[in-house]
């Protein structure tokens, strides 16, 4: 059976957010803390790519940010990357946020997710599949008109 992440433990978190801002010398109010993946094994996965530099973009579904009521995400915020266990493991500053269809996905938007071979091709069969196993698990629709919201950003912690 497949697990959510965890939440990861506030104090955990901010000590790691205070790290970056001392050791980078910046001083940023407010961050968001999340896994990237709806499974912990996923959210390792994930969170592995980011500390590393291979992911720089990550897809939603826009009706998750709905569901959970949060406010779509906003160039220049930063956030902390959590591995499935809720462990900070990385700090991204979004650069880029946009909307697009499921079916509007480009070569480019695949390879900055870091994700498989990094092919166009791989992220739609792994993106098919983890939507579609979601939507059935959560009874709602969804195709290849789905609304993402793509997060473009970088790496700032750890350098």
């Amino acid at each position: 059976m497949s697990h959510p992440p965890l939440p990861g433990r506030r104090d955990q978190i901010q000590a790691f957010w205070l790290d970056y801002q001392k050791a980078c010398s910046v001083q940023v109010e407010g961050f968001s803390a999340t896994a990237f993946g709806h499974t912990r094994a996923v959210a390792d996965e994930l969170a592995a790519l980011v500390a590393e530099g291979h992911k720089r973009a990550h897809a939603t579904l826009e009706r998750d940010f709905e569901a959970d009521g949060d406010d779509l995400p906003r160039p220049g915020e930063h956030v902390v990357v959590l591995d499935g266990r809720g462990t900070p493991r990385a700090i991204v500053r979004l650069t880029h946020v946009e909307r697009r269809y499921f079916n509007d996905i480009d070569e480019e938007f695949a390879f900055e997710c870091g994700e498989g071979d990094r092919t166009l091709a791989w992220w739609l069969v792994a993106y098919r599949q983890e939507f579609a196993e979601r939507a059935e698990a959560q009874g709602f629709q969804v195709g290849e008109r789905a609304v993402l919201i793509l997060e473009h950003f970088e790496l700032v912690w750890p350098q």
